[in-house]
């Protein structure tokens, strides 16, 4: 029998409440995301609104509603609805009888696009072992420290661990001297359950995580390619598992 399809969004409500406990025990910092800036105002206002749905300010069947969006952006109609074509075509918005929403994502679809980021990643950090020029290894292993200082610090902020999280991948991927194959890799990082993932996470959990990236970068460093590709689609696949608990 095939499983049903259970939607992400459904047992946020326990993981908020887990959260917010945290933050009034004062355990847990999270930082309100800051949205990147761009040139043309057309890009800013796509950048904008991409920036809120996979943070998660803009819910998963939440309605995007062009006058509310612009006037939120200070924005004209007109780069809202470029903006909100472009998020249709990236998946992460659809249309409904309700009008256009943010797209809430089923477990199967969360797992083939872990799927295909644990293949895309995976080998990338191969290519990053055999390739990776020296300039790319000191720039992955300044990046890792800062990951570390992150996941380690006392007044741990989940915000900063999930930005630098993504740094140090998005760091293996430009190691790996690929250009398209980083930009669909970058591609199946931006969903919003990559943030919830990381609200739900145990401490230690996340230490587990920091080792994980040790150990990567010491097989690209090693130019071990073999233990790199193995590592890297392992981690990914255990992020899934992260979100996989939390369904």
């Amino acid at each position: 029998m095939a499983e049903p399809e259970r939607r992400v969004t459904r047992t946020f409500a326990s993981r908020n409440i887990a959260v917010a406990d945290q933050l009034e025990r004062g355990t847990v910092t999270v930082t309100k995301p800051v949205e990147p800036v761009h040139g043309s105002l057309s890009e800013a206002v796509y950048a904008a609104v991409h920036h809120r749905i996979v943070t998660g300010v803009y819910r998963p069947n939440q309605r995007l509603v062009e006058t509310e969006i612009a006037a939120e952006l200070g924005a004209s109609r007109t780069p809202v609805r470029e903006a909100l074509v472009r998020l249709i075509n990236d998946g992460l918005a659809v249309r409904s009888r309700h009008g256009l929403m943010v797209r809430e994502f089923t477990l199967p679809e969360v797992r083939e696009i872990y799927e295909v980021r644990a293949a895309l990643e995976g080998y990338a950090a191969r290519l990053a072992a055999e390739r990776a020029t020296p300039e790319a290894l000191a720039t992955l292993g300044e990046t890792l420290q800062h990951h570390a200082r992150t996941s380690l610090d006392e007044a741990l902020d989940r915000a900063k661990v999930v930005e630098t999280n993504a740094d140090f991948h998005d760091a293996v991927l430009a190691a790996g001297g690929n250009t398209r194959m980083r930009g669909l890799a970058t591609g199946n990082q931006s969903y919003f359950f990559n943030i919830e993932a990381a609200a739900v996470t145990s401490d230690e959990a996340l230490v587990v995580a920091l080792d994980e990236h040790q150990l990567i970068y010491e097989a690209i460093r090693d130019r071990d390619a073999d233990k790199a590709e193995a590592i890297v689609r392992g981690h990914v696949m255990a992020g899934l598992k992260v979100i996989e608990s939390f369904l």
